[in-house]
């Protein structure tokens, strides 16, 4: 397989080349560019220094000109004045030295007439006030006088024919141009010009006819020295400039030196390194090419051969072998190609059979089958001495259902299971797409590999195959020994395992397929397909049992400003934290939807079990509003999140799915009108439920005067089952309707704040019972009086339990407040300080349903509580819930290590007694030992307890 390597031919050459040549110019073309601007910057920099320094030798003669000018007309004055004294004829005209430095003089006399004293006079300007006084002084004048043309222009000088004599008269002389502006030792490349500083008109130009642009005279005379660049015609000149501070030695403007210089004159030797740098580069690139060829044909001429072992391989010649003698990396490539075909070859073996077994396993009607083909052509293919394939039941142990077939033989059934090792359970268990290599010595799976009945040294590769997570079988491959097992069987056989997990658990792809369709992805809640079908499903029920439901559209409110300022991954989080939220507050037969985005619906059926199914409804939907104002945790911040809530009900509101829905939607839209974090029911005016509120919220109000509520007491219990106090309960036994359930009333009390009434009515009563059992030698006894949110935060709460306690002189030690979480709510440090005063007051302090609320364990360390209150929802649950075990351990710890005594409530089996005695709860109550009862049968209750302990009175409990 040798081949001459082509640069034609070889696009691997011909772009190495090009990478080699590129490298070699781009360094040298920036070098290039680098040191033309390096040099362009360097020229015009000591170009812009020369003609900087130019204006300065030439200002530096202008002014030694203009001093000798005023000392040739200061001599020129002396003669005159003594002319005039001696009365003699005034003989300048002939003096050649005074005709080479002035072109003509004038003298004003007292009578402002001026008169020419040289035949070369020309006009005389006329001076300003401002220049006579300056004259007048002392001073000498320097006067431009601008005539036609740029060669017409003439500066004059002024001086007192007489010094310290101003009225003798004033001297005049126009200066003479070639003299005074001497631009002979001017470069002759160079342009010179110079300007007034004050009103920028030219004086002098060494080009004639020259005019700069307004732009460019402004330029120059912005600053006392500078340099610019500039176009005149065709041609790019760099200048430099020189304020001349004339008014520092005469009266007149300052003058501005310029000179500039053609670029092409002043960049000359950049065209000759124009010229000269690219043969240098040429000739580098041709070396780069010379040796980068050399170099290619070297080294690429293995790659060539590598090229067309390759394309031999893609012909399908996997026998094809490519030999390299370079002792080099080539060398090892040229190996590992060698090996790679080899293993392609018994790849294309395996995937072959792989498709034969797939085509079996689709084709087959029953697992039996696919056994069977597996059986018959894995060995093949893996080359394997020996196969088999059990069922495992992991919860047991046990693996039954074994088949086995050995090289040259037919597969056998081995009759008897197989008791697995536990720990070999567990790490088929644990693995998932992997395989167990052991040896017949080995005690891993000796269990299994015993049944065999194989001798000599083997190696078994085992693999477990899971079936919607659990283990379900295994696949076990026997090599008998010196054989090795070859890393593509082992790859092979956790294939085919996958193959038939996949053949095993079609119902259980069936079942993720429908969860992907019909439940969303980020919080695991139905989606709106199941909504659709279930809500179908609750309205035919409804409507057979004729019986009510209620859906609630929910919105959360201002949701997108999470998105925006946290981001798209906060809000998912939210969501998730949400809907977990919204689980909690409803019925496990309840559903929970999320329709999408923000937006969830909940379906809430069997209201025909509800004695008020409006009042239950909207005491679902405060549920959830409450739940809401608990602060969650988004992003690493607590975060308060609220939602919208719209309400409507089959039959009364709309008996199909799409109008349940969109007048469920139209209602939380009203709620939103009306200031979010609210619910509002679909019908626009008060339904029965509402005027049943209504009615028994008046009802309510009059309850108390009409002696309709009662106080119930519920016993608690020690550990020897001694009363040692109870819970005061309040009772409504309405004239007509009869007993009403506090779980109707209470929150509609509170809602209206009629709590606060009851309250008051309710503790009073309470100590006045406590009074009365302590009369009749009952006693003593700790009795607790629930105190909600709204009566906790009453602004005169203190006040008027303290007006309670003397009202009727009760021993504040035999009274109990239980509080809510929820109390601690807001401003925790107004609560510490409320119930400060209150344990002032000698009450003692209880934490109601302790474990249900949101409040913080920072804070409950700080709170002044005597008593923690285990809620019944979790003893409950304390024989079949792990969780609620560990959670009342929990508290108990907690209240032991605050130094609180402790109460159980729901108290309803020896069983969950027992386990809270394990746990050293203090005391206990529930139905186990008494249900609330009336005060008379409570009373009944006492006796017959003391009698049981021999007359001992109760007393309250220490732990």
């Amino acid at each position: 397989m040798d081949r001459k390597l082509s640069f034609s031919g070889s696009k691997v050459a011909r772009r190495i080349l090009f990478s080699f040549v590129l490298a070699a110019l781009i360094p040298i073309a920036i070098l290039g560019v680098l040191s033309f601007q390096q040099v362009k910057q360097q020229l015009q920099e000591q170009t812009a220094k020369a003609l900087q320094r130019g204006c300065k030798d030439y200002a530096y003669g202008l002014v030694s000109r203009l001093l000798f000018a005023e000392n040739s007309l200061r001599l020129a004055a002396l003669k005159i004045h003594k002319s005039n004294k001696d009365d003699k004829p005034v003989a300048l005209a002939g003096e050649q030295w005074l005709q080479g430095q002035f072109t003509g003089l004038a003298v004003l006399r007292a009578d402002g007439q001026p008169s020419a004293l040289s035949r070369d006079n020309a006009a005389i300007p006329t001076l300003t006030a401002e220049e006579l006084a300056q004259i007048l002084v002392g001073k000498t004048l320097i006067k431009p006088v601008s005539g036609q043309r740029l060669e017409d222009n003439r500066l004059w000088m002024a001086i007192n024919l007489v010094e310290n004599s101003p009225k003798a008269g004033i001297l005049m002389a126009e200066l003479k141009p070639d003299l005074l502006w001497n631009s002979e030792t001017i470069d002759p490349n160079n342009l010179l010009w110079v300007m007034a500083a004050d009103s920028v008109r030219m004086l002098f130009a060494l080009e004639q006819n020259f005019d700069p642009s307004p732009e460019l005279r402004a330029q120059v005379a912005q600053a006392n020295s500078g340099r610019f660049s500039w176009q005149k015609a065709d041609e790019a000149y760099l200048g430099a400039y020189w304020k001349l501070p004339v008014a520092t030695l005469f009266f007149g403007p300052d003058l501005i030196i310029v000179q500039s210089q053609p670029e092409s004159l002043a960049f000359a030797a950049i065209r000759q390194f124009s010229m000269i740098y690219p043969p240098v580069i040429l000739l580098a690139v041709l070396i780069v090419v010379y040796l980068s060829s050399r170099l290619i044909v070297k080294y690429l001429t293995p790659l060539e051969r590598l090229k067309l072992g390759t394309h031999r391989v893609a012909e399908g010649d996997l026998e094809c072998r490519v030999t390299i003698d370079s002792h080099d990396e080539f060398e090892e490539l040229a190996d590992s190609f060698n090996e790679m075909t080899r293993r392609l070859r018994s790849q294309f073996d395996i995937l072959a059979t792989m498709a034969e077994i797939d085509r079996h396993i689709l084709s087959a009607l029953n697992a039996e089958d696919i056994i069977d083909t597996a059986l018959n052509r894995l060995p093949s293919i893996l080359f394997c001495d020996l196969i088999s394939i059990a069922a495992v039941n992991p919860d047991i142990g046990i693996a039954n259902d074994i088949r086995v077939r050995r090289r040259g033989q037919n597969s056998e059934i081995l009759a008897e299971p197989v008791i697995l090792n536990q720990q070999d359970v567990a790490d088929l268990r644990a693995m998932q797409n992997g395989a167990l290599e052991i040896a017949n010595d080995d005690e891993q799976m000796s269990e299994y590999l015993q049944v065999f009945g194989v001798s000599g040294a083997w190696r078994y590769l085992v693999v477990p195959v899971h079936v919607n997570g659990a283990l379900a079988s295994i696949i076990c491959l026997g090599y008998q020994a010196p054989k090795r097992i070859p890393p593509e069987s082992r790859n092979a056989a956790i294939s085919f395992g996958d193959r038939i997990a996949v053949a095993l658990s079609n119902a259980a792809w069936e079942e993720k397929l429908y969860q992907h369709a019909h439940y969303d992805s980020l919080t695991g809640l139905p989606n709106r397909l199941v909504l659709h079908d279930r809500l179908g499903q609750e309205i035919a029920r409804a409507r057979r049992d004729d019986a009510q439901l209620a859906v609630f559209f929910m919105d959360l409110d201002r949701f997108k400003n999470v998105n925006d300022s946290l981001g798209h991954s906060a809000g998912d989080e939210l969501l998730r934290q949400v809907a977990g939220i919204f689980l909690n507050c409803v019925r496990a037969t309840d559903l929970v939807v999320r329709l999408g985005g923000d937006e969830f619906v909940i379906v809430i059926g069997e209201l025909h079990t509800q004695h008020n199914p409006a009042a239950f409804v909207s005491a679902v939907a405060e549920k959830i509003l409450s739940a809401l104002k608990q602060p969650v945790t988004v992003a690493g911040l607590p975060m308060t999140v609220t939602t919208s809530i719209g309400i409507a009900l089959f039959p009364d509101d709309a008996d199909n799915v799409p109008d349940l829905l969109k007048n469920a939607d139209a209602a939380m839209y009203h709620a939103k009108s009306e200031g979010r974090a609210n619910f509002r029911f679909y019908s626009p005016e008060l339904n029965a439920a509402a005027l049943e509120n209504i009615k028994l919220e008046q009802e309510l109000r009059g309850a108390i005067g009409r002696n309709e509520l009662l106080v119930f007491y519920q016993p608690k219990v020690d550990w020897d089952g001694r009363i040692v106090g109870a819970e005061a309960l309040i009772r409504w036994r309405h004239t007509e309707l009869g007993m009403i359930s506090p779980a109707k009333f209470i929150p509609l009390a509170e809602q209206t704040s009629l709590i606060v009434d009851i309250s008051d009515w309710v503790l009073e009563q309470t100590c006045l019972w406590v009074n009365a059992c302590h009369a009749q030698g009952l006693g003593p006894l700790r009795i607790s009086v629930n105190l909600s949110a709204v009566d906790f935060k009453h602004p005169e709460l203190v006040e008027k339990i303290a007006a309670v306690l003397n009202r009727t002189a009760v021993d504040p030690k035999f009274i109990e407040l239980e509080l809510t979480e929820s109390v601690a709510i807001g401003d925790i440090k107004a609560c510490i300080e409320r119930m400060h005063h209150l344990k002032a007051l000698g009450l003692t302090l209880s934490m109601d349903d302790f474990g249900t609320g949101f409040s913080s364990l920072s804070y409950l360390k700080e709170l002044p509580l005597d008593v923690l209150k285990i809620d019944q929802s979790f003893v409950r649950q304390l024989e079949n819930d792990d969780s609620s075990t560990a959670i009342v351990r929990a508290i108990l710890a907690l209240a032991d290590g605050l130094g609180m005594e402790t109460i159980a409530e729901g108290v309803e089996t020896a069983a969950q007694l027992e386990l809270l005695k394990q746990h050293h709860c203090g005391l206990f109550q529930g139905y186990l030992f008494s249900r609330p009862v009336p005060n008379d049968e409570f009373l009944s209750l006492l006796q017959a307890d003391a009698l049981k302990r021999g007359a001992k009175q109760p007393a309250i409990s220490s732990s």
